[in-house]
């Protein structure tokens, strides 16, 4: 799996859990965001947002669900947090992980 710091997700932020959360929380949390997210459950006007959501919410499910792809989501995160750092300092840091980088 590659990722690119500038398309990097933040999965945790996503699903809204720690990043040292367990599958069971993990799992809790993506099925009371489908709920609150599922295209079926807004007006017309409003599906097209909620299918974008739900698609993010089941990427940083499968994502944070298989254990390898997890391990290379956090390495690659770890790395790419230290490249930004490097390049870009606590301001560059604060801007990416703001969602504004």
């Amino acid at each position: 799996m590659r990722y690119h710091w500038r398309t990097l997700k933040d999965y945790y932020r996503i699903l809204e859990v720690h990043q040292e959360a367990s599958r069971e929380v993990i799992d809790r949390a993506y099925r009371a965001l489908a709920r609150k997210y599922h295209p079926d459950s807004y007006p017309a006007e409003r599906q097209q947002w909620a299918n974008l959501m739900m698609q993010e919410i089941n990427e940083a499910h499968d994502v944070l669900t298989d254990p390898g792809k997890r391990a290379a989501y956090a390495r690659y995160r770890r790395t790419e947090f230290w490249r930004l750092f490097w390049r870009e300092g606590l301001s560059g840091l604060s801007r990416h992980w703001a969602g504004k980088g």
